[in-house]
């Protein structure tokens, strides 16, 4: 499908902080993908990415040798170094902080419509920006910017209802986001679109297979858990839940793949569990891998205690592979419990022990049957799917504004 066909060359430039980069590249794949796909649908698309930047912060050294103009996948993007304080320090002030450092690179660049990612700090500096412009402003809602980073000080909050008010449209990633959001802003232009997977890239495997490719063993269970080591995570959550289940599945093993400042600190919690012949840690492993990893798990677990719409639930049910998940964010919205997979309350370590339980001490096929029935579900959710709903947004905001 080209939606240029018929209609001028439409011309959307995306700001998000969240944009893979050569020092982290799966940050905001997400945003990435969608961009694949407008693209492939004949939209011009170029990217703004804010990256950190702190005089003498180690952690952030690597941003400062990236080319501030390149091409990602076929992507334009300009990363824009942009003030920023470790841990997050003056949270309140980034969209400031941002406002500065696009203003320039935003008066360059010719475009038809803005699309920012997250409420705050983008959004809150682009709505701004735009208003000089007279620009029509989409924002997309993934989550922790409407559950978490409202909650954190009265002026982020504060300007979060501003750019719920001020966006042309402002699109949630799940129903009960767009709940939450209309609780800040109720004049707030909403709409729900879900997330996408890639179809050209995640579909049903051979196991035995990928495990060979991976190294890892052909015949005991494996549990997969694929996510950064934050906590919102859940993740020791998780290693109390494994441990309860693990002594009634001998030959069950929990793999995790990701990585983040919780690491050390979960690696000696299953020191301290006596797991650390069950339990693997795997780090980051390269988006192009992801694939291979759900296709070699017979279940993935997600614990999280907030969420958007994971990207791993719709990919692990593109490569039919069954879901045990936390029933936060929009993931009941997408995955059926009893169907597709379970959903379990979050922090319920009892709960999450007893599922995992019951899915690897009886007969593999409730397993199987999950995985299938995820497979068959997840067709309707594809990238290019969110694109041709993202197209006719980008039409709707662009007439209003003339």
């Amino acid at each position: 499908m080209n939606v240029s066909k018929g209609w001028f060359k439409l011309r959307v430039l995306v700001v998000s902080h969240m944009y893979p980069n050569l020092v982290n590249p799966q940050a905001g794949i997400f945003v990435h993908n969608q961009c694949k796909a407008l693209q492939s649908i004949g939209i011009e698309v170029k990217v703004i990415s804010p990256t950190p930047s702190f005089p003498g912060y180690p952690k952030w050294r690597g941003y400062k040798a990236m080319k501030e103009v390149t091409e990602y996948e076929g992507i334009s993007v300009t990363y824009v170094p942009t003030r920023m304080f470790p841990k997050g320090f003056f949270f309140g002030s980034y969209s400031h902080f941002y406002q500065q450092a696009l203003k320039p690179i935003l008066a360059q660049t010719k475009a038809d419509c803005i699309h920012a990612h997250t409420l705050f700090p983008d959004g809150h500096a682009i709505v701004r920006l735009a208003n000089e412009q007279s620009l029509p402003v989409v924002v997309t809602a993934h989550g922790s910017d409407v559950m978490l980073y409202p909650n954190r000080n009265p002026r982020v909050k504060l300007k979060t209802i501003e750019t719920l008010e001020q966006s042309d449209q402002v699109i949630t990633v799940s129903h009960r986001l767009e709940k939450v959001a209309r609780s800040f802003a109720e004049t707030a232009k909403l709409k729900t679109i879900y997330n996408g997977f890639s179809a050209n890239q995640f579909s049903p495997g051979d196991r035995q297979e990928a495990r060979k490719e991976l190294g890892l063993s052909l015949d005991q269970g494996n549990l997969l858990f694929i996510g950064n080591l934050y906590p919102v995570k859940g993740v020791s959550d998780l290693l109390q839940a494994f441990r309860q289940a693990a002594s009634k599945a001998p030959d069950l093993q929990l793999h995790l793949v990701g990585d983040g400042p919780l690491r050390a600190s979960l690696e000696a919690e299953t020191k301290r569990l006596q797991l650390e012949h069950r339990v693997t840690f795997h780090g980051r492993q390269p988006y192009e891998k992801m694939v291979t990893w759900m296709r070699s798990a017979d279940a993935i677990v997600l614990s999280s205690l907030s969420e958007g719409l994971p990207s791993v639930l719709l990919e692990s049910m593109a490569c039919g592979i069954p879901m045990i998940a936390t029933d936060v964010g929009g993931i009941a919205e997408i995955l059926q419990n009893g169907k597709t997979g379970s959903l379990v309350p979050p922090q319920d370590v009892t709960k999450l022990a007893k599922v995992i339980e019951q899915w690897f001490t009886t007969d593999e096929s409730l397993r199987k049957q999950y995985g299938e029935a995820a497979y068959q579900a997840s067709y309707q959710y594809t990238w290019e799917s969110n694109a041709t709903q993202m197209f006719d947004v980008y039409k709707e905001v662009i007439a209003q504004k003339k």
